[in-house]
């Protein structure tokens, strides 16, 4: 099997477990948005991983399309964190783990990524 399907799984459940623990349920009335993204990017992932275990046709291109996108919310999530420690606005506790765990799952999804993209750089004769 392969690692970006396995990955969307994993990910898939990190992603809505991790910002859970982190923020706590209550932070859906507080800030929706940034619950929301969370739990979408991790559904698509399931949804799509899954659907790559059963072998749908339209899973592969799935998969490319739901990486590009949870490997740029995590880029952007990634870079605002490193960018509240440079300017020393660190607003929460364990910023500095929030921070490691952010770096871990961003290289996980470009890995992810940069994976799904293999069947089409085959099919047009690319590395």
């Amino acid at each position: 099997m392969r690692f970006n399907v396995l990955a969307a799984i994993g990910i898939g459940i990190l992603l809505p477990v991790l910002e859970t623990i982190r923020r706590g349920v209550a932070y859906w009335s507080e800030n929706f948005t940034t619950m929301f993204e969370d739990y979408l990017g991790g559904g698509a992932l399931l949804v799509c991983g899954l659907a790559a275990l059963r072998r749908a046709r339209w899973a592969p291109l799935s998969l490319l399309v739901v990486w590009s996108g949870v490997t740029f919310m995590m880029l952007v999530s990634t870079v605002s964190q490193i960018e509240r420690h440079f300017w020393g606005a660190v607003p929460e506790p364990r910023s500095s783990v929030i921070l490691v765990a952010k770096l871990l799952l961003l290289f996980v999804c470009v890995v992810a990524f940069v994976q799904s993209t293999r069947p089409y750089r085959e099919s047009t004769g690319g590395a």
